[in-house]
């Protein structure tokens, strides 16, 4: 997955591979909040604080790293505001105009579109840590276009929750099919209609769960961030072995493996090893490569954090 989703990453492994210790927005503050328009990417929700007697502030992106990225420096020049968003992998300039309590404007990255950012003053609360649905809710799918092939996906993920107890493996249950896209967890759970496999729809839909899952409050997150970040100290970037940072690969070491622990509680071990492998082929190779070389180490590791799911 390209663009901005190489900045996802857990709240713990943020940290941890930030280098730094993680600030957090400030109570008193004005918040500004709104959206990053990132194309077929989706749009993406944003939150900002600006701190202009430091010339300084934070942004925070929950849905692609959940923590404060740093916003320095920050000037105004009569209703423009300009900064830079300090992301691991390389800066993002921000211009926007002021209009009342709203602000508009691009924000721009090498080797990325521009994107559209839009941000409104705000009075609510900051983005909270994913609560897992009643079970008694229902799953939603909805479709993008309406076209023949994403109602087939539709319909063919319908199935598979009334065939398998998935209900124990989801986050979210509002879950979109879109033709052509990037499957992708956040800000809707979004499959695409090239899934042509019951196994492949299904891995699809439990590892973009597991992105959900990975933003719970669950206190094992923490101590397992840790050891994955000491055990595996060098982490490719470039796709198709990483996951086009390192912050992103990192992560996908620990949504993988619970992709492949999902996975098999639903189809049984050995199609799930199966399936694991064939992902060597494709895209993380080398994250499911390490997952199933030390598949002892994650599964110990995992179990004694109280990760697994039962």
């Amino acid at each position: 997955m390209k663009y901005f989703r190489a900045f996802l990453t857990i709240f713990f492994s943020a940290i941890i591979l930030l280098g730094c210790q993680t600030k957090s927005f400030q109570q008193g503050h004005s918040t500004w909040k709104g959206s990053l328009d990132l194309g077929k990417r989706g749009t993406q929700k944003v939150s900002a604080q600006f701190y202009f007697d430091k010339q300084e502030g934070l942004m925070l992106l929950p849905d692609l790293i959940p923590v404060p990225l740093k916003i320095k420096p920050l000037k105004k020049v009569q209703d423009s505001l300009f900064f830079t968003v300090g992301f691991r992998s390389g800066p993002a300039y921000c211009k926007l105009k002021k209009q009342k309590n709203t602000l508009t404007g691009l924000m721009i990255k090498e080797g990325l579109p521009p994107a559209p950012l839009k941000l409104t003053l705000s009075d609510e609360n900051l983005a909270e840590a994913v609560v897992k649905p009643a079970i008694d809710a229902p799953l939603v799918i909805t479709t993008h276009a309406q076209l023949p092939e994403e109602a087939r996906i539709q319909k063919r993920l319908q199935a598979l929750w009334e065939k398998y107890n998935l209900e124990p493996f989801v986050f979210t249950k509002k879950v979109k099919i879109q033709k052509g896209t990037i499957p992708h967890s956040h800000p809707v759970l979004t499959l695409n209609t090239r899934l042509d496999t019951e196994t492949k729809l299904l891995s699809t839909f439990l590892h973009e769960q597991m992105h959900w899952y990975s933003l719970t409050n669950h206190p094992g997150f923490e101590p397992t961030a840790k050891a994955l970040a000491a055990k595996y100290t060098k982490l490719p970037v470039k796709l198709p072995e990483g996951a086009g940072s390192k912050q992103s690969t990192f992560l996908h070491l620990g949504v993988c493996y619970l992709e492949f622990h999902t996975l098999s509680k639903v189809i049984g071990r050995e199609a799930a090893l199966k399936h694991m492998q064939y992902k060597t082929t494709q895209y993380y190779r080398w994250v499911y490569r390490t997952i199933l070389q030390d598949l002892a180490y994650f599964e110990a590791l995992f179990d004694k954090n109280g990760l697994h799911f039962k």
